[in-house]
């Protein structure tokens, strides 16, 4: 079949990964390369020379042939790009979380187009373990799943020096809120395990360990889902601490129970101590963006929906903007759901 032509928009570190993982794959031809740093456009350059190279987001966008964008500038640059691609009929691979405000995400909703195949990047939905807990999940072995928790406890102190060269800005301390950058990652992987939407959240939040950071740094939340069972997620970006294994994943169901990478399944209603067990998947370390690239490439050849759709991904990062207000205003806070700004 014939390989799909791309063009990545943001170089930084997570740009630049995405990039060798299409070169890996061989299912796509890198076409255009943008971002407004000369330097981090040159090491893309390298790395596909034959690639037309733009600072200029309004010149990438109009490059002759292109058919698909992957769009992975920062937390708060993500609107203008995935509008322009919307316009341009482009289908798009776009970073979490999909906007960092609601106006943004209702902008985005009602410009995405049914036809294009639209990815959001929640990652965990391609870690083999948290698949396969999926899998089993869909399957029924957990029975109902009332509690579930999820956490994204990671020091991200280095970012306090990640200036940007070209704005002298760092919207990492401006921008970035970590319930809705880290946090929506977590909920995105409860959300998917358990097939349950958010109807409401209330959170707590504290402003101690990362004070240079203009967000508060730790964002605890209760998320209350439409059937009524509860989840937690906590966002912490300054724990003396690794990141946690698993993001924390813990899972009540009837007949099951999830713990990290492990699983207790009862055989019947008197099995009430099964033992924990390794769930059957692949154990991977960092980020699996070859297999989420993989997926959206087959989705625009195969014309169907990728892992994660615009919908979804929209939800998740709806309800993690919605608990910075719970906070915010000290409130319950109740959730919308984006497929109702949809065309």
């Amino acid at each position: 079949m014939p390989t799909i032509p791309v063009g990545i928009i943001g170089l930084g570190h997570n740009g630049l990964e995405h990039l060798r993982a299409h070169l890996a794959l061989g299912k796509s031809v890198i076409v255009a390369l943008c971002d407004r740093n000369p330097a981090r456009l040159a090491e893309a350059a390298a790395l596909a020379p034959d690639a037309a190279c733009y600072t200029a987001m309004e010149a990438f966008f109009a490059h002759p042939g292109l058919a698909a964008v992957s769009i992975n500038t920062g937390d708060a640059f993500h609107c203008a790009p995935f509008l322009a691609a919307m316009q341009a009929g482009l289908h798009v691979l776009i970073e979490k979380p999909l906007g960092n405000s609601e106006a943004e995400i209702e902008r985005m909703a009602r410009a995405a187009r049914p036809e294009l195949k639209i990815q959001v990047g929640y990652i965990l939905r391609f870690n083999p373990v948290f698949a396969r807990l999926h899998e089993l999940a869909r399957e029924g072995r957990f029975g109902d799943l009332y509690y579930l928790e999820g956490d994204y406890i990671h020091n991200l102190l280095y970012q306090a020096k990640q200036t940007d060269a070209v704005t002298g800005k760092n919207w990492y301390l401006e921008e970035e809120i970590p319930i809705v950058g880290g946090g929506s990652h977590a909920l995105d992987l409860l959300r998917w395990i358990s097939g349950k939407e958010v109807a409401a959240v209330w959170t707590y939040q504290t402003h101690v360990a990362f004070p240079a950071m203009r967000h508060d740094d730790c964002q605890v939340a209760l998320f209350r889902f439409a059937d009524g069972s509860i989840a937690k997620t906590a966002a912490l970006y300054a724990p003396r601490c690794g990141m946690a294994p698993y993001y924390n994943l813990r899972a009540y169901g009837t007949m099951g129970t999830i713990e990290r990478d492990t699983m207790a399944l009862a055989k019947d209603e008197e099995d009430v101590h099964p033992p924990f067990v390794p769930v059957d998947g692949e154990r991977i370390a960092g980020h699996g963006y070859t297999p989420e690239i993989e997926d959206w490439l087959d989705a625009i050849r195969d014309d169907r929906a990728p892992r994660c759709p615009f919908a979804d991904g929209a939800n998740s990062t709806l309800a993690a903007l919605r608990a910075v207000r719970a906070a915010d205003e000290g409130r319950e806070m109740t959730v919308p759901d984006a497929r109702e700004w949809m065309p």
